[in-house]
């Protein structure tokens, strides 16, 4: 009985721990924004479909295509850390207000980026 209470208690653990790293391996918890905090939260995190940086109003934003939404996040919310799996992430929230796309408000802490060509 011990050793199953054992194995159920190391299999919680590893599902907990895991639950900062995405399907490519990228752990979220080594990036961290502006003030040295982490960028991620439980479930806060997730790669983007694709990205573009812009200048929209005259100020450097990025935007994220997010389950089928595209979002605007400003630059600054741009952590100096590559994203070791290729791909852009946007941690935060999304408020859905309705079932129209352009309605999706982001509520971001940190976008990681891809290497780029500077």
């Amino acid at each position: 009985m011990k050793s199953s209470w054992l194995v159920l208690c190391m299999l919680l653990g590893a599902s907990a721990a895991s639950a900062h790293v995405n399907d490519r391996g990228m752990d979220y918890r080594a990036y961290k924004d502006l003030y040295g905090q982490s960028c991620c939260d439980v479930k806060d995190c997730r790669p983007a479909a694709d990205f573009v940086e812009t200048v929209v109003n005259g100020q450097a934003v990025v935007r994220l295509l997010i389950d089928g939404s595209w979002i605007t996040v400003a630059r600054s919310y741009v952590v100096a850390d590559d994203a070791s799996d290729g791909r852009a992430h946007f941690c935060g929230k999304l408020h859905i207000h309705g079932s129209n796309p352009a309605e999706v408000k982001p509520e971001p802490i940190c976008v990681v980026l891809p290497p780029r060509d500077t």
